[in-house]
């Protein structure tokens, strides 16, 4: 599996940023601590009219929200972008990030899996997104 999952991923940061500027949010506190833009990404959420959305919707907000995840872990738990084997995908592989727990076991949390659990049914909250993927990234309570 030849990957460069650096290049792949490096639409990420740009495009929450993006987002979060277009909301108004501080731009600089994202970039000092991606965690001071829950609030702005909250509030968001909250006012999204999804009984109206169409896919296009749903995957721009996905891919949004997997973009903050990962920002998240990377930033706050030192985590890495890595290319997982996956058959079900239909590229072979699957867009993980590998953070060492607090335990200083190493594991993979993969945000687009993570938003899309957190958004289906219906969306949860922005705290409760970030405290799964730290959980699951084995720095939980």
């Amino acid at each position: 599996m030849d990957i460069d999952i650096e290049e792949w991923a490096s639409g990420a940061r740009p495009a929450i940023r993006d987002m979060i500027d277009s909301l108004g949010g501080d731009v600089e506190a994202f970039d000092a601590d991606p965690l001071s833009a829950v609030a702005v990404l909250d509030d968001l959420i909250n006012r999204m009219p999804w009984r109206q959305f169409e896919e296009n919707n749903w995957v721009w907000i996905h891919s949004e929200l997997s973009a903050f995840i990962a920002e998240v872990l990377i930033h706050h738990y030192g985590g890495v972008w890595k290319a997982v084997p996956d058959a079900s995908a239909p590229q072979g592989w699957a867009p993980v990030i590998q953070v060492c727990g607090k335990d200083g076991l190493a594991r993979q949390v993969a945000p687009m899996v993570l938003v899309y659990q957190e958004l289906h049914p219906f969306p949860q909250r922005i705290p409760r997104l970030v405290e799964r993927a730290a959980a699951l990234a084995g720095h939980g309570p």
